[in-house]
């Protein structure tokens, strides 16, 4: 409601000497008596009009309190699944890659310049909570990706398996950007405060400065290594690792599901190794990061992955959330995953939001 004031300007000019009435006060005076009287009014009944407002408001919708309101929370609410929420404050996400390039970074030479990520985690850290989880995204999931020129200018986008991000660069920071940008795209745009990939040589680097992980042999390695058998528990050497980690087409059913879970329990094995090698060696750390230096491309410093390693060891971890989704497979026969889009709202809404 708009309350305008139509003012009538006199057109007499200004006495040089006020005369007084019986009050005592010159005509100037009782001219502005007579302004503040209207105007008090006034301000009291559109305080009244915006209080009925604001009240008004908040009994409709019923799920802002008037400190909410006051502070502009409104603006921050948004609608995932149906449901009415708000993002939880100081979260932080980082993108983990595990990118399907052997030797140095920079050293290959591919068709597709920075190769696939067969690995795709993105931490999720809740700093209020002190908790984190760490919600892995199937190579194969269908998303919204760019293809770039080597100098980054946009070629197209299209729907394709969220692995070819990475690939459609230039093996370094672009093509992690382009990582990113896809994930983010993918997670109701989401934003993600770093990233670091790592080509797949690493894991045996990673295996080594660790001392071996140990894990149960669960998938059929015949054809790469007899010496992992089903059934047994074996401290892996760094070329087991590689294939612990990497195999897929040769073991087992083929298919990235059981490699992603094979992934998951080498870095659930490798956990408690590595907090207690920080906690045991304050150089550690460092010599790890060195060690990577080669394999490694990432927009995160030093200091920056040790307060992430610093959060991941004293935080409480907690299970991610689960995705569905259908498998098909494109003309070309490889799998192609479209994700439920319920079961991804669920989990984006788990991940980073609270109900209003």
């Amino acid at each position: 409601m708009k309350v305008q004031r139509h003012r009538r300007m006199q057109k007499t000019a200004v006495r040089s000497a006020h005369r007084r009435g019986r009050t005592g006060r010159t005509e100037e005076e009782i001219r502005g008596l007579k302004r503040k009287a209207l105007v008090l009014p006034l301000v009291l009944a559109v305080f009244g009009i915006l209080t009925a407002v604001m009240f008004t408001a908040i009994d409709n919708r019923d799920i802002f309190s008037l400190d909410q309101f006051l502070n502009r929370d409104l603006y921050n609410v948004v609608e995932i699944g149906g449901v009415r929420c708000r993002r939880r404050t100081r979260i932080k996400s980082y993108l983990f890659m595990g990118v399907d390039a052997r030797g140095k970074v920079g050293e290959h030479v591919e068709e597709d310049r920075g190769g696939q990520c067969d690995v795709l985690e993105l931490i999720v850290i809740d700093q209020n909570a002190d908790t984190y989880t760490v919600f892995p995204i199937n190579r194969d999931t269908v998303a919204t990706v760019k293809s770039l020129r080597e100098d980054g200018s946009l070629i197209a986008e299209s729907d394709v398996q969220i692995a070819f991000a990475h690939a459609m660069g230039d093996g370094r920071e672009i093509s992690c950007e382009n990582a990113v940008d896809a994930v983010s795209h993918l997670l109701y745009d989401q934003p993600i405060d770093g990233y670091l990939a790592l080509n797949m040589d690493s894991i045996g680097v990673i295996n080594h400065q660790l001392g071996g992980v140990t894990v149960t042999i669960e998938d059929d390695f015949s054809q790469v290594d007899p010496n992992m058998k089903i059934g047994d528990t074996i401290k892996l050497t760094d070329e087991q690792a590689q294939y612990f980690v990497r195999g897929r087409m040769e073991v087992a059913d083929g298919t990235n599901e059981n490699r992603m879970s094979r992934q998951e329990q080498f870095l659930t094995a490798a956990q408690p190794i590595l907090q207690e090698r920080i906690m045991s060696d304050e150089n550690f750390f460092r010599e790890l990061y060195d060690a990577l230096g080669d394999y490694m491309v990432t927009s995160l410093s030093g200091k920056d992955i040790s307060k992430l390693a610093k959060a991941l060891r004293s935080n409480e971890y907690f299970d991610p959330p689960k995705t569905e989704g259908e498998i098909t497979l494109d003309e070309y026969g490889f799998r192609r995953l479209y994700i439920n889009e319920d079961s991804l709202a669920e989990a984006v809404f788990q991940l980073f939001y609270e109900k209003v």
